[in-house]
């Protein structure tokens, strides 16, 4: 029987902060999740999260997440923080001690651990190239354990150790109570240390990846393990037969889906579930949430798609912009400047350039002209525009909704169309064009003259 108790009452003080240290996001997913399912993939009878500082908004966001809870009221250490959720703890089998703000650690690692430390208290150490900031390994000539001191305990021999606790324990469940019993706060910081629980003999699991054991104290380091987060998933993608220009720029979600012979270039963003199939290209700097992208679609530069749906062999920018609820059935091309909204086109209808479809749905083979608007706010309420078939639209014009336009229709450009259009109609709604004789040049000879005394 496994118990796992993830450590998650720091109040982050150097994250400058009102919000609690664990729900700051490494990679588009808050701290506290990794723990969480890191702990899931080992199938433990329990998990505790020990809240602390911002407890009501660590719980709110677990609150679906099937964990319990104990809350550290006050800050008094690591070994107090694991005393909070004692009554979670079993006389029976081992509990695991593990850390909210170390978003890196592996399952491999954790697992060999649990499947290779014998003693009733173990912990995993590691060497680190820097271990400022961490408790060091004081060992005995023969190698074993003989306490954790931290860095603020230590003097300056022991400062020059390179083998630090990372903040993973493993434990017999009834050691553990036994030996919290013992934990006083005699040292620098008058905190209860959950170091001193190797006091009486422990086992130390030397790991190879110090990077694993970041922990994540300020935004900074946030950065840092983000990175490496974000590399490690553009790398994987690539494995599986993705092509990524410089992994190192790009940056996608845990849950997002991306077919064989994709393409992405740098300075990308894919979010929140996103589905991309096979073949497609996404250019620099575009941004997909919640998107869906079929094969053969080309993504160009610094476009963005927001929950919406984009069929096979469309084209997409650059500088387009498909915001929630727009649907393309195929074969479509939205291009410069476009921006769609609640807006549906079907099979090989285009949208080439500096236009604005709210609200409207439109049929197979339609032809948007240059800077045409849906016109589909009132002030009060939102209308719909519905084009049929094979409708061409002439450049620059207005649809007032609510419109209906029928199949085959095809409207002159500069027109604002007010009313319905039948099938097969001609529309055309201009105001009369008025030509007066020689005035365009007294206008000017006139504001000509003004410019001019104004300079004087």
């Amino acid at each position: 029987m496994l118990t796992v108790i993830i450590l998650a009452a720091g109040k982050g003080t150097r994250m400058k902060s009102e919000n609690p240290k664990v729900l700051f996001s490494a990679a588009g997913k808050p701290m506290i999740d990794y723990s969480i399912d890191l702990s899931r993939q080992l199938n433990p009878e329990r998990i505790v999260v020990v809240t602390g500082a911002g407890a009501e908004k660590v719980r709110e966001h677990l609150q679906n997440s099937s964990v319990e809870f104990a809350t550290q009221k006050e800050q008094h250490g690591t070994a107090d923080a694991v005393m909070a959720a004692i009554d979670f703890i079993s006389d029976k089998g081992k509990t695991l001690i593990l850390c909210g703000d170390m978003p890196l650690m592996k399952y491999d690692t954790l697992n060999n651990f649990i499947n290779t430390v014998k003693q009733d208290i173990a912990f995993i150490s590691v060497k680190m190239k820097n271990p400022k900031g961490y408790g060091r390994i004081v060992r005995s000539s023969n190698g074993s354990v003989l306490k954790i001191v931290e860095e603020k305990d230590a003097n300056d021999n022991e400062k020059k150790i390179n083998e630090v606790n990372t903040g993973v324990y493993l434990c017999s469940s009834t050691e553990l109570k036994k030996r919290l019993m013992n934990i006083n706060n005699n040292n620098a910081q008058n905190e209860y240390y959950l170091t001193d629980i190797v006091n009486g003999g422990a086992e130390a699991f030397l790991a190879d990846n110090e990077m694993e054991f970041l922990g994540v104290n300020d935004r900074v380091q946030l950065s840092f393990a983000s990175k490496i987060l974000w590399k490690e998933r553009a790398e994987s993608y690539m494995k599986d037969g993705v092509s990524i220009i410089d992994p190192s720029s790009v940056y996608i979600d845990l849950d997002v889906i991306i077919g064989k012979d994709t393409m992405i270039y740098p300075n990308v963003f894919i979010e929140n579930g996103s589905r991309i199939e096979k073949n497609v290209i996404i250019r620099s700097g575009c941004r997909l949430n919640k998107a869906v992208i079929e094969e053969n679609v080309e993504i160009k530069d610094n476009s963005l798609i927001e929950d919406s749906f984009v069929g096979a062999f469309s084209s997409v920018g650059p500088m387009a912009h498909l915001r929630p609820g727009s649907h393309l059935a195929g074969e479509n091309k939205i291009g410069n400047f476009v921006e769609l909204k609640k807006a549906t086109m079907g099979k090989g209808s285009k949208a080439s350039h500096l236009t604005y479809l709210g609200d409207s749905e439109l049929g197979e083979n339609v032809n948007i002209g240059c800077g045409t608007i849906t016109c589909n706010y009132d002030g009060f309420n939102k209308y719909k525009t519905i084009i049929g078939n094979n409708v061409f639209v002439g450049s620059d014009t207005q649809f007032v909704a609510p419109v209906t336009v029928g199949d085959n229709v095809l409207i002159a450009a500069g027109s604002t169309i007010t009313k319905d259009i039948n099938t097969n109609d001609l529309a055309i709604a201009r105001t009369q064009q008025l030509n007066i004789e020689n005035k365009g040049k007294e206008i000017m000879e006139i504001n000509k003259a003004k410019k001019n005394s104004k300079g004087k």
